[in-house]
């Protein structure tokens, strides 16, 4: 990865209690909307273009517009704003945010050893911040394409059926229906974290198809509300799997009749935590949630689907992003490293999931008729 150090001289400066940087002006200026020259927008305010300090107040307003920028992208260009304040790094012109986002990523890669999507985060939250950059970061758009081709992305394999199935059985011997079904509609329905994450009761519909089958609808990025899914606004989703529609249905009914106006409580993070205690307690190791999405594609190009009903139903943008959710090879990989007993459950639930659905709620333990 060719990296453009800042130079000492004239970087750094000394820190001024009252004002931030020398010349910041004071801490509470007003603050402006995300949009067109957001970033030049902080001088009006009485900051000098460009100070870390200005942009760290120019965050909040972000916070109540899009669950992913809270979740994922804010936290991100925080950190760096803050790192860029404690290193002395300048950020008064485009060619210096551009250097200081480069060192940023590069520290990430090499000092924090973190997973790539930190750094997709951080380049994908300041352009979201600040848009007017866009086209202008060629350094550190090159230092996040290097780290992608030194392969320390983290991001783990797709995540076979059985282990899917065995994981929906974990969550549910644990009495945790929520977990047990951002598990399952995660893969059916290829969500991101900040898909059903704000997802609300009202983005939920349920009606008979033609053939007399349940069909359940979800709502994603949903325009009114000013939401928008990573690759854009006004989407959504047919759940797939019959026993998985009618259970989902069923859990949203009971949410309306509590007066609930989300359809999970989980937070991200809660989700997190509960997937790897669910592995955990299976003895597997599959990664994190975002395997669910990964394991959904690959298992629709495993059973023949075409790419672009794939990529139509993930909600991707281009083909090139598909690209990485394809690798079906893996899931053959996957399966067999799984214990037999957890294959086996896997599959017992596979063959008949309503009555292993029953099974897993009361938490039977007597062998199979059969």
């Amino acid at each position: 990865m060719r990296r453009r150090r800042h130079g000492a001289k004239g970087r750094t400066q000394a820190f001024d209690a009252s004002l931030g940087f020398p010349g910041e002006g004071p801490a509470d200026v007003p603050l402006q909307g995300r949009g067109a020259e957001a970033w030049r927008r902080v001088a009006t305010a009485g900051m000098p273009a460009g100070r870390a300090e200005g942009g760290v107040n120019l965050l909040h307003v972000h916070s109540v517009q899009d669950a992913t920028a809270v979740d994922a992208y804010l936290p991100e260009v925080s950190a760096f704003l803050r790192e860029s304040r404690s290193r002395g790094w300048r950020l008064d012109t485009m060619a210096e945010r551009d250097a200081a986002l480069a060192d940023m990523i590069a520290i990430l890669c090499y000092s924090e050893n973190a997973g790539i999507q930190r750094g997709r985060n951080l380049l994908s939250g300041f352009l979201y911040v600040y848009p007017e950059h866009s086209g202008y970061l060629p350094e550190a758009d090159r230092a996040l394409k290097a780290w992608e081709r030194f392969q320390t992305c983290g991001e783990r394999d797709p995540i076979c059926e059985e282990a899917w199935a065995a994981l929906t059985v974990a969550a549910l011997r644990g009495e945790d229906e929520q977990g047990a079904l951002i598990n399952g509609l995660s893969l059916d329905c290829l969500l991101r974290g900040q898909d059903w994450s704000r997802l609300r009761l009202s983005d939920v519909s349920a009606s008979a198809a033609r053939s007399g089958s349940l069909e359940v609808a979800l709502r994603l990025g949903v325009r009114a509300r000013g939401e928008r899914t990573k690759t854009g606004a006004g989407q959504g989703v047919v759940v797939e799997r019959p026993w998985l529609a009618a259970w989902f249905r069923d859990y949203c009914d009971r949410r309306r009749a509590q007066g609930k106006i989300f359809v999970f409580d989980l937070k991200t993070y809660e989700f997190r935590s509960r997937f790897a205690t669910w592995q955990g307690r299976l003895r597997i190791a599959v990664g994190t949630p975002h395997v669910l999405r990964h394991g959904g594609a690959a298992l629709m190009i495993a059973r023949g689907d075409e790419r672009k009903k794939v990529k139509v139903r993930g909600r991707w943008g281009k083909d090139k992003s598909l690209d990485r959710y394809t690798k079906t090879h893996l899931l053959t990989a996957q399966r067999a490293t799984l214990p037999q007993d957890v294959l086996a459950l896997g599959r017992a639930f596979l063959a008949d999931p309503i009555a292993e659905l029953i099974r897993a709620r009361q938490k039977l333990l007597a062998p199979r008729d059969g």
